[in-house]
């Protein structure tokens, strides 16, 4: 980090402070300051308030998301400072954390009411998982800003994600919320809630559409269906059942060589539950299973020979048992452990070249203990082990302390390493096809495809061999947390992550994939030539370095500021990669207002800022980008009908690029209109 960039964060954080102490008209209190903090659900599996948790937290909740108008949850981790937003286009939206080297949102994991979002087939992404959340229907979400697979195991490299729909029980009654605007949005939803003490039930269904980005084919249509049941059985029990159907429409394809324009289908099921029991008054048992299936349809003509099929269609499923147990023994000292297995299958003869199923088996075993040695102190040390039938044993360890200077202020610090598992398609891919139009291959400057056509063999587009390993990262971090003065807190997280045996594309030879005699290409092809194959191989990484804040300030009863910034140096460590591929941005600012006006008018503004960065090679890199948000809400009221309509307009300050330069992708300025009636 810069010096330069070091004192513009703290010029800021100085002029902040300095204007909230000469303009409060308040007196800090002791109810000010130690008012009691939100409890966070997901780091280590124990509740802790935000200033024992070992890692940098942001929360979301219900009433920030109503205000803000988020369609998905995508919107809403746009409050988080780090996260970087992008897709291969506007129908496949996903949010990395300061690292675009996840174009599918692999390395983060994404929870459901505990149900993991993310999908092995083919890439392993959870952007479909979080296109098929309500944000109606959500309580919270936490996200944690750094790595936990020492509490959730392979996956939560560069995150987690929490989302926690709201009990059933406190949506009785009737909702309904419709959008309307421009890009063809239009969006409705509707949930009905019912039930009495021993027993709620809720059933929420939702369409969504829109037509993507500027410059690109990505329309998208999304319908789901969604049930929760909350259950009573015991005083000192609770059970929980969700259920739930998607069904995805959406545009793809770059519009190049190879990979043309098409419209792909998605169709999931899930099954999710939760039993918890309170046996003693310092102990808790839950038992927790999922079970999901979902169908890929993606099928088109492959462009230099139209004769062939490209395929990418396959059937998936997953299944998981866990089985968590939490004590407290005393006042210093309190656990959580258990153990799990989760089974993940997928099918597709087109990319794995097999008529059964490719499975993976996974058992585990965690923990966490959590020690308090003095008033002043807390230990979290925590650890993830597994055994995967593809990749072997594997341990996740962390080791943080917390340490409060007052009451009020709070340093942490601490390691840990986390992982990713590679998905099906870098263990098991073989998929190849047989070319048929040897001048068209040729014209359209594919040598080696048209070689296979001219004899006749197998033309393959890629093959792995199962030898990955899973990647890795290492991190050092430290942070503070604190109550600066009265309704200010601030959250600083500075790390240092070095990624190794990180996973990327390489080119192959095959024992005896070779040309059978010269090609009659020009130049030509001699007899004996190796045919180049697409594969995966671990590479050297990366070390990244950086500093990120974010501060909550709420002056007043009717307003709250956030803001969040984030200050990196990436330096790559593959010297087979160009310099500037894969770029972060330097800084990256986000800021939001939240106030209310005369006339009871809700009013939002939401402000984003990124430095020159690049998802692909120097050659994409995207120029500053900057984005501004503006939704202005009048609640309402008939009879027992409680309203809202309101008026959002994205990027108002005009169109920004994303994605890839050279494609002239572009998030266009747009508006829509919201009607919500709760009754």
């Amino acid at each position: 980090m810069t010096h330069k960039a070091i004192a513009r964060l703290g010029g800021l954080l100085c002029f902040l402070l300095s204007a909230w102490v000469s303009a409060s008209p308040l007196a800090p209190t002791e109810q000010d300051y130690f008012s009691e903090l939100p409890e966070v659900l997901t780091v280590t599996r124990l509740a802790q308030p935000l200033n024992e948790t070992p890692g940098a937290v942001t929360i979301l909740d219900r009433e920030t998301i109503r205000r803000f108008g988020a369609r998905e949850v995508i919107d809403v981790l746009r409050l988080v400072p780090g996260y970087l937003f992008a897709g291969v286009n506007g129908a496949h939206p996903i949010a990395a954390y300061h690292a675009p080297i996840d174009e599918f949102g692999a390395r983060n994991l994404v929870f459901l009411d505990g149900r993991p979002l993310y999908n092995a087939f083919y890439v392993g992404d959870t952007f479909h998982g979080l296109m098929g959340v309500l944000v109606e229907d959500i309580e919270r979400i936490e996200v944690l800003r750094g790595s936990n697979s020492a509490a959730y195991g392979a996956n939560a490299m560069f995150g987690v994600i929490n989302i926690v729909t709201r009990h059933a029980a406190d949506t009785p009654g009737g909702l309904i919320v419709v959008h309307e605007g421009e890009n063809g949005l239009r969006d409705a939803m509707a949930r009905i809630g019912w039930g009495n003490d021993a027993a709620s039930f809720r059933l929420s269904a939702g369409r969504r559409e829109d037509e993507g980005w500027k410059g690109a084919r990505d329309d998208r249509r999304i319908e789901q269906l969604h049930f929760r049941g909350d259950f009573r059985p015991a005083a000192d029990q609770e059970a929980m059942l969700a259920a739930g159907i998607i069904d995805m429409a959406l545009d793809a394809g770059r519009g190049t060589k190879g990979e043309p324009w098409r419209t792909t289908g998605w169709r999931e099921f899930f099954l999710n539950g939760q039993w918890r029991w309170q046996w003693a008054a310092h102990e808790e048992i839950k038992l927790s299973a999922h079970f999901d299936e979902a169908e890929n349809e993606d099928r088109s003509p492959y462009v230099p020979d139209p004769n062939v099929t490209l395929d990418y269609s396959g059937k998936s499923r997953k299944m998981g048992l866990e089985l968590q147990h939490q004590r407290v023994f005393s006042p210093a000292w309190r656990a959580v452990w258990g153990l799990g297995f989760e089974h993940n299958e997928a099918r597709s003869k087109p990319l794995f070249n097999r008529e059964g199923a490719v499975v993976s088996n996974e058992a585990r075993l965690f923990g966490n203990l959590e020690w308090r040695p003095h008033a002043q102190w807390l230990i979290n040390a925590g650890g993830f082990l597994s055994h995967h039938n593809w990749l072997g044993e594997d341990f996740s360890p962390r080791l943080m302390a917390n340490f409060h200077v007052t009451p009020e202020h709070t340093l942490r610090f601490g390691a840990s390493r986390s992982t990713r598992s590679p998905n099906f398609f870098e263990l098991a891919a073989d998929q190849r096809f047989y070319p048929k139009n040897v001048l068209g291959l040729l014209a359209a400057g594919e040598r080696m495809a048209a070689l296979a056509a001219y004899f006749n063999i197998p033309y393959r587009l890629a093959y792995a061999d199962g030898s990955l390993r899973p990647e890795r990262l290492e991190t050092l971090e430290a942070g503070y947390f604190g109550r600066l003065a009265p309704r200010l807190t601030l959250d600083v997280r500075a790390y240092l992550e070095r990624m190794s045996e990180m996973v990327k594309k390489v080119a192959i030879t095959l024992p005896g994939y070779v040309t059978p005699t010269v090609f009659p290409s020009t130049p030509p092809i001699p007899a004996g030539t190796p045919i180049p194959v697409a594969s995966l191989a671990n590479r050297n990484g990366f070390t990244t370095r950086g500093l990120e804040y974010q501060l909550r300030w709420k002056p007043f009863d009717e307003g709250e500021l956030w803001l969040g910034q984030n200050f990196q140096e990436y330096v790559g460590h593959d010297p087979a990669v160009k310099p500037g591929a894969n770029l972060p941005p330097h800084h990256a600012t986000t800021l939001a207002w939240f106030q209310k006006l005369p006339a009871n008018l809700d009013f939002a503004l939401l402000f984003n800022h990124w430095s020159r960065m690049s998802w692909g090679g120097p050659e994409e890199t995207l120029p500053v980008q900057r984005r501004l948000d503006l939704r202005l809400g009048l609640p309402f009221r008939v009879g027992a009908t409680r309203g809202e309509l309101a008026l959002t307009g994205q990027a108002v300050e005009g169109s920004y690029p994303v994605w890839w330069a050279r494609r002239g992708y572009e998030f266009e300025r747009r508006a829509f209109a919201t009607l919500r009636l709760e009754f």
